[in-house]
C-alpha cells in the first residue's frame, strides 16, 4: 500500500471510531447530540377531540340543505396542526401517505407579519410583503418551507378569539394572499406554506391549496414561530401516513 492509501485508510479509522461531535456533524446529529436548539411548532391536541372547545364553533358556511348558507362542524384534523396537500388531477401525490419522505424535509423561511394582523385580523400576506423580505435576506431557496408568523396563536387557548367568526358566521383571519402563494409557487418552486392560525376551506378561486404546485402543502395551526430565525432553520414534518388529503402532523424545526 502506499503513502496514499496508508493516509486514507488511517483518515476512514479515524472517521468511523471518533465521536459523533468530533466529525463534521449535519443538523440532525448536532440536535441529537444537544448542541443545536430544537423548536416545537406543534399545538398540543386536547385527549378527547369530541369534547374540545371548538366544537360549538363553525367554519366556513355552506350550502344548507334548504339552498340557504349552512355551517359545518370544524372537523377533528383542522384543529390540531395539520398538514393539507395540494389538489392535483396529475403528476403529484394524491394523499397525504403519496408524499415523498424528503418532500417532508425543507428549510423554513419565516416572513413575520404580526404588525400588520394586529391592525387588520384578516391581512393576507402579499408579493410585496415576501419581495420585502428578499430584500432584506435574500433570495427565497428553492424547496423552502414558507411560514407566515402573524402572532394569531396566542389565541389558541381562547377558541372564540382563535375561530374570530363575524356576525355572519365567516371567518377573521390572516393568511396568504392569492396572489402571493402563486409567486412562492411559480416563482420560488416551493415545498410548502405555513402560518400559526387556521384558514378557511379554500375556494376554487382564492384557497391556498388550488395555488399551490401539485404535491405541495400547507401546514396549518403552527405554533412558536416568534422563536425562529427569519431563515436558517430545518424543518422536520411529520404528518400521520393517511390516504387522505390531510392529516395531523408534529412540525420540529432545528435551529442553526
Amino acid at each position: 500500500m502506499g503513502n496514499a492509501g496508508k493516509i486514507i485508510g488511517v483518515l476512514g479509522l479515524a472517521l468511523l471510531f471518533s465521536p459523533i461531535d468530533e466529525v463534521a456533524a449535519g443538523a440532525l446529529e448536532r440536535a441529537m447530540l444537544g448542541k443545536s436548539t430544537i423548536v416545537d411548532l406543534t399545538q398540543a391536541q386536547r385527549e378527547d377531540p369530541a369534547a374540545a372547545a371548538y366544537e360549538p364553533r363553525r367554519d366556513s358556511p355552506e350550502e344548507g340543505k334548504d339552498g340557504g348558507p349552512g355551517h359545518r362542524p370544524l372537523r377533528w384534523g383542522e384543529r390540531a396542526t395539520h398538514l393539507e396537500l395540494a389538489t392535483t388531477s396529475s403528476g403529484g401525490a394524491a394523499t397525504v401517505a403519496q408524499i415523498p419522505p424528503r418532500n417532508l424535509l425543507g428549510l423554513a423561511v419565516v416572513v413575520d407579519i404580526a404588525a400588520s394582523v394586529a391592525r387588520k385580523s384578516d391581512y393576507r400576506a402579499s408579493v410585496a410583503d415576501l419581495q420585502a423580505w428578499e430584500r432584506k435576506h435574500g433570495r427565497i431557496p428553492r424547496r423552502a418551507v414558507v411560514l407566515l408568523y402573524t402572532g394569531w396563536s396566542s389565541r389558541w387557548e381562547d377558541p372564540a378569539r382563535y375561530m374570530n367568526l363575524d356576525a355572519q358566521g365567516l371567518p377573521q383571519v390572516p393568511g396568504f394572499s392569492p396572489g402571493a402563494v402563486a409567486f412562492l409557487a411559480a416563482d420560488r418552486e416551493v415545498l410548502g406554506v405555513g402560518m400559526d392560525a387556521w384558514g378557511p376551506e379554500p375556494t376554487a378561486s382564492d384557497g391556498v391549496l388550488v395555488k399551490l404546485r401539485p404535491g405541495a402543502w400547507q401546514l396549518l395551526n403552527l405554533t412558536n414561530l416568534d422563536r425562529l430565525p427569519a431563515k436558517g432553520a430545518k424543518l422536520v414534518i411529520a404528518p400521520l401516513r393517511l390516504e387522505a388529503g390531510s392529516a395531523p402532523a408534529r412540525v420540529v424545526a432545528i435551529l442553526p
